[in-house]
């Protein structure tokens, strides 16, 4: 069994966003903090419902 190679998706809803120029993802209180491979980061709201590693995608809680 072979796994994608492909960047891993964020899916919230109908939303999808890739993870490629992302290097890390903590989970807080109800959101996401996402940092790039510069420091920079970003907040998005929602939290972790599922992680599926065998079709690369993190799904949020819409």
């Amino acid at each position: 069994m072979c796994l994608e190679d492909g960047p891993y998706l964020l899916v919230k809803g109908d939303e999808k966003r890739p993870l490629d120029q992302f290097s890390s993802l903590i989970p807080l209180a109800g959101k996401l903090k996402l940092i790039d491979l510069f420091g920079k980061t970003e907040e998005i709201d929602g939290e972790i419902e599922e992680i599926d590693l065998m079709n690369r995608r993190i799904v949020l809680t819409a």
